[in-house]
């Protein structure tokens, strides 16, 4: 058994270079890579109990061990390391499954119960770690990345038509599936019971709860929401080596990194990516920031000549194919970084909570939307006359005709492929997109539009995308990126805004957050334009270093995807959605090429299409 764990735990050597830990107990192993950032001395994992009958292996940190620490003492459990991860052992002994509920933390684990003989695999509230696990017969393999369980023989490596097809949808694959048809991903605030007859999937925690409390609100709600956002920073500032900050100079990475840099008893240093293009170069407003804040600012420069060099690379390390361009300046800024630190605070969440994304608005397409959300009768009276004109536009509105379709509305603006596209591609099975997006649509507990798009964006973009991106890149080069704005007290407190103090149909984003914490930061960062964490993909796109490669991507897609149309999508340059088509259709390509590496991938983008 341990000849078979060993190539499971040493592919994922780049999450923790510090040590690497194994247990055989019968039919269970458990093995780990360390990042050693709390109790560098004897922390290293697994983890038992005094007679080892409760084992653990964690991945993360789980930010209030100390208060539990400290509780669990007084109870009488004796302690022998001073990490954070044996609180774990000793939280299941005294709790058993409901310890969840007292976690604050970023966190995938695995814990052994040799005397019920039971597995638990559990997974943090808002999916910040991954999980992911498959069953073979009566086996069960999980690893924190999929490429740990392709190194079993056995593994089925049957991609899944339907993951395909939503990843041309939406540029990731949402919720618990992955490209391969038998391994899942264990959600968010879910954990899984294994014993030797069953698998007992639970949810343990459930964002829907914050939102069905939307209308509930202290007097000293907005006094209490700032502690608690200062709070969930002191909490992850806890560490035994020095803690830095990613400053973009957006709101969300300034707030959090000045208000870091009050509480560090050493200077903080801060990091931020320059674009050549200056019109995604944000590090004026970082280095304004750092100055505002005394922290030691570090920039480096993105190329356009480093998705050469990098992308093979960073689709490895992705697992999954994720067509958002930020994954190149995300593990850049990583890279440089980690030459200095381990950890790394982030602004990441910000947006996902407090509305920064225009999309949110019920008015994207001008101020004749809301009047038709209004007034399903008069779309569907306007909608043929509509159609004679723009059938385009026509699409976007039809959704507004009928109650039943509003949530279309919203995948219109979020979908890179439509499903006419995904039919012209020969892809049989359409995947599970709309299926998820008017799942979540219906099962949100109000009328608030804002939040209810945020709340399908929880589910499914920031876990799914967001987060996943940010993990790969991170620990990629062996970073811990902590994230103070998914804190779950700080997510409820969010939960509980309306949308009219988020968002206004002016265009204002994030004014809670403005009004209440903009004072920490100087007044120009208030004032900005939004600006995404993106790359310049249009100018990519046309360099000279993808001229000769996007007219190879149909020839390189044609086992799965219709040779003839794929050449028709990359040589229409009139269609508006270009560059994210071609864009999607190369980041496919190369994970098709690299995806089964049993190593890092040496080729430059140029190579790996000779």
């Amino acid at each position: 058994m341990l000849d078979e764990l060993l190539p499971m735990v040493e592919i994922q050597e780049h999450r923790g270079p510090d040590h690497q830990g194994t247990m055989v107990d019968g039919s269970v192993a458990l093995g780990m890579r360390r990042l050693a950032i709390i109790d560098l001395s004897t922390g290293n994992q697994p983890i038992s109990n005094a007679d080892n009958s409760i084992s653990v292996i964690c991945n993360g940190e789980i930010y209030n061990y100390l208060e539990l620490r400290r509780d669990l003492i007084a109870k009488g459990y004796p302690f022998k390391t001073n990490t954070d991860t044996e609180v774990l052992v000793h939280l299941y002994s005294d709790q058993g499954v409901e310890m969840l509920q007292k976690l604050n933390g970023m966190f995938a684990f695995a814990l052994w119960d040799k005397k019920k003989q039971t597995l638990l695999l559990a997974r943090d509230r808002m999916g910040i770690k991954p999980l992911y696990y498959t069953k073979m017969g009566d086996r069960v393999l999980f690893a924190s990345e999929l490429k740990g369980l392709l190194t079993q023989e056995n593994v089925d490596r049957t991609l899944s038509q339907n993951s395909i097809s939503d990843y041309l949808r939406l540029g990731y694959i949402p919720r618990s599936a992955t490209p391969y048809h038998s391994i899942h991903k264990l959600l968010p605030g879910h954990y899984l019971q294994i014993t030797e007859n069953q698998l007992t999937l639970v949810q343990w925690w459930d964002i829907k709860a914050l939102h069905s409390k939307a209308d509930i609100r202290s007097l000293n709600f907005d006094q209490e929401t700032e502690q608690i956002f200062d709070e969930s920073i002191k909490l992850r500032m806890r560490s035994d080596v020095p803690v830095a900050s990613f400053l973009s100079g957006g709101l969300d990475s300034s707030l959090i990194s000045v208000t870091a840099s009050k509480m560090s008893s050493i200077p903080l240093s801060t990091y931020n990516v320059k674009f050549e293009d200056s019109m995604f170069d944000e590090s004026p407003f970082a280095e304004m920031v750092a100055k505002h804040g005394g922290t030691e600012h570090h920039s480096i420069e993105v190329r356009s000549a480093d998705i050469l060099d990098k992308l093979p690379l960073l689709l490895w390390h992705m697992d999954e194919p994720i067509a958002d361009s930020a994954l190149i300046p995300n593990f850049q800024v990583s890279a440089f970084a980690r030459e200095h630190v381990k950890v790394c605070l982030s602004g990441l969440g910000g947006d996902e909570l407090f509305g920064g994304y225009s999309r949110y608005l019920d008015s994207p397409l001008g101020p004749y939307r809301k009047l038709l959300l209004k007034l399903p009768l008069l779309t569907r009276i306007l909608l043929p006359l509509v159609k004679l004109f723009s059938p385009k536009y026509a699409a976007r509105i039809a959704p507004m005709a009928s109650e039943g379709e509003k949530w279309r509305s919203y995948l219109n603006l979020i979908e890179i492929f439509r499903p006419e596209d995904l039919k012209k591609l020969g892809l049989k099975e359409l995947g599970e997109t709309e299926k998820i997006i008017s799942g979540l649509w219906r099962d949100y507990p109000g009328d608030d539009t804002i939040g209810q798009r945020q709340f399908i964006d929880q589910h499914t973009y920031l876990p799914d995308q967001i987060l996943a991106l940010t993990d790969r890149m991170s620990m990629a080069v062996s970073l811990e990126v902590r994230v103070p704005f998914l804190d779950h007290s700080l997510v409820a407190r969010a939960a509980q805004l309306p949308g009219k103090e988020k968002q206004s149909e002016n265009g204002e984003f994030k004014i809670w957050l403005k009004n209440k914490l903009g004072n920490r930061v100087p007044p120009e960062i208030l004032n900005r334009k939004k600006w995404g964490f993106d790359a310049p993909v249009k100018k990519w796109i046309h360099s000279p270093h993808l001229k000769d490669i996007i007219p190879k991507l149909s020839s390189q897609l044609k086992d799965i995807l219709d040779e003839e149309y794929v050449s028709k999508l990359i040589l229409d340059k009139n269609d508006p959605r270009y560059h994210n088509l071609v864009w999607s259709l190369l980041v496919l390509a190369v994970w098709l090429k690299v995806h089964e590496l049993p190593h890092p991938p040496t080729s430059s983008l140029t190579e790996l299409f000779q």
